[in-house]
């Protein structure tokens, strides 16, 4: 038994499909709704042409949530020559449906149109429907705005959600399955790690897609040249290039930090647009304090208190611990670790 395995185990644990069976229900629920939304849509004069999965379902990093909280996106798209000026249109008529539907207060917010579902008075899932509007040339434009937005402020915004989600998924850019499959599940560790550490309304200014582009962008490979794979090792080198790529100290007397995340795709915006100097500062020390955590479990032998550490600072229950009375084994650092900056 190693520790290695122990990750291995912890990332089946928290692993999410989309076909999984605990949220059959919620499939079932998601495609009435759609059916619904196009109904309502048709009848309206911009019939819906196509939709699909956006964020980690489609990208296999879906993660089981602490809170039995899921979360759901699904790109609407409608033609361009048939969607209306104010695209903020199209918002409040996705909203009518959600309303019919009972969803307590959806929400137009600038990218999308959200949603709370509750069941038996619990919260269940978390829906958010962006809507786009595609052109001839298969060019995507985002429904941008919120309600009561200016002019100036709503718009159709040139976008490129499924690029995005094919450089997410991009298996040519890493030198092996193996490192691709490690890359993957750093984002879900970093995810449990998150909504695991950080509470309340920060972990919402957390954003998982900014944590995915991170990690791509900043990956650092850890297996040896046997084909052993070190996934602690790939966390933590992984983690301190992020600190190194990311944050801008904008005031050294306070160690008051600011971020910045590009999408990889149009529109290329700042993923933490606006909110960067609120949440870099938090951001950054978390992050400290994860590769300090991280350091005090290298330096155990005991791979029971490796785990313990795991367990207790960075990851909660759902990490596994070793029966002590069969497995308090001894760990060694192991040799021969290649370790790439960006796994190609």
């Amino acid at each position: 038994m190693s520790l290695q395995s122990q990750f291995m185990k912890f990332n089946e644990t928290i692993s999410l499909s989309w076909q999984d069976e605990k949220i059959k229900s919620i499939r079932e629920k998601n495609d009435s709704i759609l059916d619904d939304i196009k109904a309502k849509f048709k009848e309206e004069g911009y019939p819906v042409i196509d939709s699909f999965k956006q964020g980690s379902y489609i990208t296999n990093t879906t993660i089981e949530p602490l809170e039995k909280e899921y979360d759901i996106d699904v790109g609407i798209v409608i033609d361009y020559e048939k969607a209306p000026e104010n695209p903020i249109d199209t918002k409040k008529k996705l909203r009518d449906v959600l309303l019919a539907r009972n969803f307590k207060e959806p929400k137009i917010k600038k990218p999308c149109v959200t949603a709370q579902y509750f069941k038996a008075g619990e919260k269940s899932f978390h829906l958010d429907y962006p809507i786009y509007k595609k052109d001839q040339f298969n060019t995507y434009y985002l429904a941008v705005g919120k309600e009561h937005s200016s002019s100036d402020d709503r718009k159709w915004e040139e976008s490129d959600p499924k690029g995005l989600i094919e450089w997410l998924n991009d298996n040519d850019y890493f030198s092996s399955n193996e490192a691709y499959q490690q890359y993957k599940r750093l984002i879900r560790y970093m995810k449990r790690w998150r909504d695991y550490c950080i509470t309340g309304t920060e972990r919402k200014k957390i954003y998982s897609i900014g944590l995915a582009i991170m990690i791509k962008e900043s990956f650092a490979m850890s297996i040896s040249n046997d084909g052993d794979i070190n996934d602690v090792t790939a966390l933590l080198n992984t983690v301190k290039n992020i600190k190194n790529r990311y944050f801008t100290c904008v005031d050294y007397i306070n160690n008051k930090y600011d971020v910045k995340v590009n999408l990889p795709v149009k529109p290329y915006r700042d993923v933490f647009d606006k909110h960067g100097s609120t949440v870099g500062t938090l951001f950054y020390n978390k992050f400290d304090k994860l590769l300090s955590n991280i350091d005090a479990v290298n330096k155990e032998d005991s791979l029971i208190k490796k785990c313990e550490l795991l367990k207790k600072n960075c990851f909660g229950d759902d990490f596994p611990v070793p029966d002590k009375e069969n497995n308090d084994t001894k760990t060694f650092k192991e040799a021969g670790y290649i370790s790439s900056p960006q796994g190609a």
